[in-house]
């Protein structure tokens, strides 16, 4: 946001009102009721200078939308922009000064002047966004009184407009986000005979789990890794051993890991992080999984008579594992009606942290009708019992 001079008249062009309301639509930001990172800007400008009312605007082609406000009897949200003093703040250079709004006729007849609120004093900053510095809306303050702002409370304003705008830059970040990690879901296989599904769930914006299945002549290839901690970090790292191993998505497991190891090992020393990692190629006509597991050990294996299987990694974790010392591979066999759940280690924060929790889940996945119930079910848990942590459920399911 620039730091311009207050005036109180609007001067210059209405900026491009179709690119405006293209941006916002972007943003994603006009639809749904109140947040609370705009909640809070506004409450702080209504106490911080004891006005009648405090405005967090955005503006589309032609319309105004109220995205947070604090006033005693609330406003429409939605207004024509231009009987609006944001759809005129829009238009002036910098922020807009407006003591007594009654006795000034170029804003003596805006609804809001004549009408409810009553509005005598107005000071608006205009809220930009985007590389280009777009303006999208409007930081304000109403009074039913006539008075003025002095030049520091004015950079107090412009201050909090700041605020507003980066909450408005994270938003879109955000979602940039998460277009990016939904195109890093595997897509959808068919393995006649099988039902493989997964879901995985960030802590936060970015998670440090990735699930993978691919199919690379007969054989379906399947992983699930966790990187240490979680946020930016684990997510840049989970998404570069991913890419390394999709590089070697045709190698078996055991080779396939000990590649990634050396290409991303140092990387991970460097971030004093490491990553655990379960990797196995299916062949779909025996059932026998072949698989590598790199101090992962969140495996259930489901028999088709009711029994279960907990499969235990004797590894260390990927960047943990001494360098030369070849992996231990292991493999097992679906049979009809078995079922292969692996886990990150966000699913036992469901119930008590233990490995007592992958019964749990079992106990769940044979109590829903379908995969897809099932992987609701989940859902519905982390909602009840946040793990706190990244959470990811892969299912393959081998037909009776």
């Amino acid at each position: 946001m620039h730091s311009e001079p207050a005036t109180t008249v609007p001067v210059t062009a209405a900026p491009d009102a179709v690119r405006r309301a293209a941006l916002l639509a972007a943003l994603d930001v006009v639809e749904g009721g109140a947040e609370e990172r705009f909640e809070r800007i506004t409450r702080i400008a209504r106490e911080a200078f004891g006005v009648t009312g405090s405005f967090l605007n955005l503006a589309g082609e032609s319309e105004l939308f109220i995205k947070s406000q604090q006033i005693d009897e609330p406003l429409a949200q939605i207004a024509q922009l231009e009987d609006t003093f944001c759809g005129r703040t829009l238009r002036a250079p910098g922020p807009v000064l407006i003591p007594d709004a009654r006795s000034d006729e170029r804003y003596a007849d805006l609804p809001a002047v004549t009408g409810a609120p009553h509005v005598r004093f107005y000071a608006g900053v205009p809220l930009r966004v985007g590389e280009d510095a777009l303006k999208v809306g409007t930081l304000c303050l109403i009074d039913q009184q006539p008075r003025t702002l002095e030049p520091d409370d004015l950079a107090l304003l412009e201050e909090l407009g700041v605020w507003a705008e980066r909450e408005l830059a994270a938003g879109a970040d955000e979602d940039r986000l998460r277009a990016v990690l939904a195109g890093l879901e595997p897509a959808a296989v068919e393995v006649p005979g099988y039902r493989i599904a997964g879901m995985s769930v960030p802590h936060g914006v970015v998670s440090g789990d990735l699930h993978d299945w691919h199919l690379a002549g007969d054989a379906l290839h399947l992983t699930v890794a966790d990187v240490m901690g979680k946020g930016m970090s684990a997510g840049l790292l989970a998404a570069n051993i991913r890419g390394a191993l999709l590089a070697r998505g045709d190698l078996a497991p055991d080779v396939a890991v000990a590649e990634l190891e050396a290409q991303v090992a140092p990387e991970l020393s460097r971030a004093e992080s490491f990553a655990t990692m379960f990797h196995g190629r299916l062949a779909p006509a025996t059932g026998r999984l072949d698989f590598t597991d790199a101090g992962h050990g969140l495996v259930l294996q489901l028999r088709d008579d009711g029994a279960e299987r907990i499969l235990r990694s004797s590894d260390l974790p990927i960047g943990l594992h001494p360098t030369g010392l070849p992996r231990t591979s292991g493999s097992l066999v679906l049979r009809p009606g078995d079922v292969l759940v692996v886990v990150s280690d966000g699913a036992l924060e469901l119930w008590d942290s233990t490995l007592a929790a992958l019964s749990e889940l079992g106990a769940l996945y044979r109590q829903s009708p379908d995969i897809a119930t099932f992987l609701q079910r989940v859902r519905a848990r982390a909602v009840e019992h946040d793990p706190g942590d990244d959470l990811t459920v892969v299912v393959i399911a081998r037909d009776a």
